[in-house]
């Protein structure tokens, strides 16, 4: 997808996705990761804030990300790509004023959907004990806010309640039935600790369901194939990115030791080095547009290797 194409391009929604049955959906934290998701062949992405920042900010996820820079890298991500993301925007960043403002510059931005939660600021890590909640009304105020400022785009509300840790799975199911109630699209509960309550929560909510799939988290691991049983329709992976981040830590202590990068040699079938990296990218087609306009653009090869 070139990088001006969405300007003309009608864009697959996230609704129409999940129209077509329940959906595995890995995370992104930028336009790379991005691209790598949608070429790979998944029909959806979701933008997550834990994994945004640590890589752009180098922080952990207590609410230190300003919606600004969120929207920032949303907007590229989208400029690159076709299929619908969700976006994650904590809190909203406050009242609900600021959470309308918030979720239609994400709109706008490009984003098909967003989640917003129920913590109180700042928020921390879904997966993290000591989380506080906001009053279930308050919540509720919010979320409608949101769902009214949404309602007839191509955008989503993903309502996600916190509540689980601190007051239970009955009070969780009780918030996720109301934000349905109120505008949401999405009933996500965050951190279930048992497989019965994670069953019990998707078989008592009436609506489209999600669950945060991240194994090392506060819930059991399950399989797609299990959450689907169970009824829940859109399935998020934040994990996915840790993988990178693994064999990234093991290419670093390679390189410490051998002081060269002969061994990615080894990884040839599926390693984008040299011109392939910017192969991926699109220069090829930027290049080729770029001639529409000075047929004496050079296209980009390969340096020749020097006897």
């Amino acid at each position: 997808m070139m990088y001006f194409d969405r300007l003309h391009t009608k864009r697959i929604t996230l609704r129409e996705v999940l129209e077509k049955g329940p959906e595995f959906v890995p995370c992104v934290y930028d336009a790379i990761t991005a691209m790598i998701v949608e070429k790979r062949g998944f029909n959806a992405m979701c933008f997550s804030g834990a994994n945004f920042a640590a890589y752009y900010a180098g922080v952990p996820d207590i609410g230190l990300i300003t919606p600004t820079e969120t929207k920032t890298m949303v907007s590229n991500i989208t400029k690159v790509t076709n299929i619908p993301m969700i976006v994650d925007i904590d809190t909203g960043y406050g009242n609900e004023l600021n959470a309308i403002r918030t979720a239609v510059d994400m709109a706008e931005s490009g984003a098909m959907a967003v989640h917003m939660e129920d913590q109180a600021f700042p928020k921390r890590c879904g997966h993290l004990n000591g989380k506080t909640v906001i009053p279930r009304d308050e919540y509720i105020r919010k979320v409608r806010a949101v769902a009214d400022a949404l309602k007839g785009s191509d955008c989503m509300l993903i309502a996600r309640t916190d509540s689980y840790l601190g007051y239970g799975v009955d009070e969780a199911i009780e918030r996720n039935k109301r934000s349905l109630e109120a505008g949401a699209d999405i009933a996500f509960t965050e951190g279930a600790r048992t497989r019965e309550d994670i069953e019990k929560i998707a078989q008592s909510v009436d609506g489209w369901n999600m669950f945060d799939m991240c194994h090392g988290g506060a819930s059991p691991d399950l399989t797609f194939e299990e959450l689907v049983q169970m009824g829940y329709r859109l399935v998020t992976c934040p994990t996915l990115p840790v993988a990178a981040l693994n064999k990234f830590k093991e290419g670093t202590q390679k390189v410490f030791e051998v002081k060269n990068d002969f061994f990615l040699n080894g990884f040839k079938e599926n390693c984008m080095n040299g011109l392939g990296f910017f192969e991926f990218l699109g220069i090829a087609e930027w290049y080729s547009h770029g001639q529409k306009y000075d047929p004496s653009m050079n296209a980009a090869s390969h340096t020749d290797v020097l006897d």
